[in-house]
């Protein structure tokens, strides 16, 4: 028994230290979960205040709402003019209490939508006792990220996926990285929930397969440009975003959905979520995979797909510039883009994928 105990400490103590050595941090301010459910249940557990909210920046996914019903805190949703544009104004406004927390999936896990470096600053500062939790689960695809913040903000989370980049959904651990103090905080709220020793092989894996990893993310992003512009040739409205998944504007989601079950494809219908009715999401696959999409389109009656006008609603990328004239650190602007612009990626940011619209 105790040897199994010190194995699985020691092997713990490992995978903290790899990934500490990944993103440049102290080990104190780094802790792995195995389940993000329950890690972030945790973690709102922990900045609860009787007056506090949770402010979703944008659309959330079930398994956020799952966590703040838990933990008994109130979810709003706070969302702007357009689903595929982080608007930070609207986000401020809606702080009512210096408690608050504001939770932001950086870019969105459903629309793609993205904050500057900067936007999140603002966030962090509007609720100076409450919490930012930026959560960076496609970070390998976008490449921007909160953690340069956490040198001069105290009350900033960054959380992350072990698996994301290599699209594994069976798994949804991660490790969250803040000041120590937080991390000594949570360490003790989520106490006695172990991750396996499978789990933790998994994590490692991840964290050495550098070489997989960068082939799966330029597979992705060049099936996507592929199945966007086939897509497009048979007049099916497609958005591209710096994530895993195409986002598919159709006439009749539930039909076209139907249909491209029928060819066994894995179609998620977004129509229920705020602001994105007509909308359905593909995640990319292997090539065979996004062969056999493109072809079921090509039967699917034309009345299912096609849209009479394209989806007018901005979308907003964000990049880091460098500020050349004081020589400081990279700053972060937003750049706008309609629905047939294309904008490229941050020049100081890590390989990853742009956000484009074929429409």
């Amino acid at each position: 028994m105790m040897s199994r105990s010190l194995t699985y400490s020691a092997g713990l103590d490992g995978l903290t230290a790899r990934v500490a050595r990944k993103v440049m941090a102290d080990k104190a301010m780094i802790v792995p979960f195995a389940d993000f459910t329950d890690f972030l249940t945790d973690l709102l557990g922990l900045y609860y205040h009787p007056v506090a909210r949770l402010i979703g920046a944008g659309q959330v996914e079930p398994e956020v709402a799952q966590a703040a019903d838990r933990a008994e805190i109130t979810l709003t949703e706070q969302l702007g003019v357009s689903p595929f544009a982080g608007d930070l104004e609207s986000v401020l406004a809606s702080v009512v209490s210096p408690h608050d927390v504001i939770y932001v999936a950086n870019p969105n896990r459903i629309t793609g939508a993205n904050f500057s470096v900067a936007d999140l600053e603002a966030m962090a500062r509007a609720v100076p006792k409450g919490m930012l939790i930026v959560d960076e689960y496609y970070f390998d695809y976008w490449g921007i990220s909160a953690l340069p913040l956490l040198d001069v903000l105290s009350n900033v989370v960054v959380l992350r996926s072990f698996t994301a980049s290599f699209s594994i959904n069976s798994s949804d651990a991660g490790f969250a990285v803040s000041n120590p103090s937080t991390i000594e905080r949570l360490k003790h709220a989520h106490q006695g929930k172990r991750i396996s020793l499978t789990i933790q092989k998994t994590m490692l894996a991840t964290l050495t397969n550098a070489e997989a990893m960068s082939n799966r993310l330029q597979e992705v992003h060049d099936e996507s440009l592929r199945l966007a512009t086939s897509l497009n040739k048979l007049g099916v409205q497609c958005r591209i975003c710096p994530t895993d998944f195409l986002l598919i504007r159709v006439a009749d989601p539930k039909s076209a959905g139907n249909h491209l079950a029928a060819f066994n494809m894995p179609i998620e219908n977004l129509d229920g979520y705020p602001q994105m009715k007509n909308y359905i999401r593909y995640r990319i696959q292997s090539y065979n995979s996004n062969d056999k999409l493109i072809n079921a389109f090509g039967k699917m009656p034309e009345g299912y797909y096609r849209m009479r006008k394209s989806d007018p609603r901005a979308t907003t990328v964000r990049r880091g510039e460098p500020d050349e004239s004081e020589g400081e650190k990279p700053s972060d602007s937003g750049v706008s883009l309609n629905a047939d612009s294309v904008t490229d990626r941050s020049r100081d940011a890590k390989p990853s994928r742009k956000e484009e619209t074929v429409s």
